[in-house]
Formats: structure tokens, sequence, C-alpha cells
């Protein structure tokens, strides 16, 4: 028996050929395997639906081509990285410029109430 031609059969054949099968042999062969894009995610998934400017939709389409890479996977990356980045913590020189800014606002503000009350 010759093997089954998946891609020239119409849906009609496809069904009937399953209908009177025993054997799942062909199909089995006739699959290719997807590109690996990377290990598996570590953590348990959750989908989330979101609305997105089609011209967004397609420069992350372009990027996951480019870098062979599933549109998740670019979103996944990037919302990692943005997330990461505003949870933080602030760093011991950060704290320091900012405890610096904050001190040279009240010293100013300051001068100016004697200045004023002068």
């Amino acid at each position: 028996m010759s093997e089954p031609d998946f891609d020239r059969m119409t849906k009609d054949e496809v069904i009937a050929w399953f209908q009177n099968t025993d054997s799942l042999a062909p199909v089995i062969r006739s699959v290719t395997p997807a590109p690996a894009t990377g290990p598996a995610p570590e953590a348990p998934m959750m989908l989330v639906s979101i609305r997105l400017p089609v011209a967004l939709v397609e420069q992350l389409d372009r990027l996951a081509e480019e870098s062979t890479a599933r549109r998740s996977d670019v979103i996944r990356e990037a919302l990692t990285g943005y997330v990461a980045g505003r949870t933080a913590p602030v760093g011991r020189h950060e704290a320091e410029q900012a405890l610096d800014v904050l001190r040279r606002i009240v010293t100013a503000h300051t001068n100016e109430g004697h200045a004023d009350a002068a």
C-alpha cells in the first residue's frame, strides 16, 4: 500500500483515509518538527489577550523572524525587561544622587524663605 499524499489529497479524501486506516504511521512520518526557539519556559504560563496597533504587531513579527523566535517570545522578553526595570530596587548610588538632589531643593527652598522674611 502506498503512502497517502496529504498535500495533494482533498479534504474529503483525507477524512476518508482517516476513517479507513488502522495505522497512523504515515501521518507520523509526514510530520516535521517545529523549529526549536530556545528552552521551554520554566514558569507556568497564562494566556493574556491584548490589543496592539497593526504597525507594532508587524514590527514584532519582523523582529521574531529575524531572531527565529515566536512573536510571543519577543513580547515576553520585552515585557520581562520592562517590568524588571520598573520594579528593580534602587541602588545605593541612585539613592545617594536622589538624596543629594533633595538636599539641594530643600536648601534652596529654605534660603528663599529667609530672603523673603528679611
